[in-house]
């Protein structure tokens, strides 16, 4: 076996899957919510997928609810799937605003000390505690694609 040749050949192979574009996506205000938050909010109806995501496994579904906040409301903010352990919304700074929250910038997930929001579906109101986020800018990766593109979590990347 030529060790030159299977060098040559796997460096080859892997500039070019570096080269390879990255879909990337603009994420609308949306809603992550628990098993019991859904069935609260939608009782006896199941999730529906609407249209899948780019992340593997992930949709926007059907379903969507009224966002109601101290000083506004933004309508038909999509449910995302699949259910997660924890409900969580994400919006915009600008949608902080209208609602009147102190939303903070952050990764989707870490929710310690967020402001909560009611949610309203056609079926039933929520009022959840906490949960609201502005999510930070972020690139979801495989780690397959982030050991190609030689990056790992949590470090900034920027394009050229």
């Amino acid at each position: 076996m030529d060790i030159e040749l299977v060098q040559s050949t796997v460096s080859k192979v892997l500039d070019e899957m570096r080269l390879r574009p990255i879909p990337l996506g603009v994420s609308n205000r949306h809603i992550h919510l628990s098993a019991q938050d859904y069935e609260r909010l939608f009782p006896g109806h199941p999730i529906s997928e609407k249209k899948a995501l780019l992340q593997p496994g992930q949709y926007a579904a059907e379903q969507t609810v009224t966002l109601v906040g101290p000083k506004g409301q933004l309508k038909n903010v999509r449910l995302l799937g699949p259910l997660r352990s924890v409900s969580q919304v994400e919006i915009s700074r600008t949608d902080a605003r209208t609602l009147g929250i102190a939303a903070p910038l952050r990764m989707s997930g870490n929710l310690k000390g967020t402001p909560g929001i009611r949610l309203v579906s056609p079926f039933a109101e929520l009022e959840l505690p906490s949960g609201v986020i502005v999510a930070q800018r972020h690139m979801p990766l495989s780690p397959r694609d982030a050991l190609l593109l030689r990056v790992s979590r949590g470090e900034r990347v920027a394009g050229g």
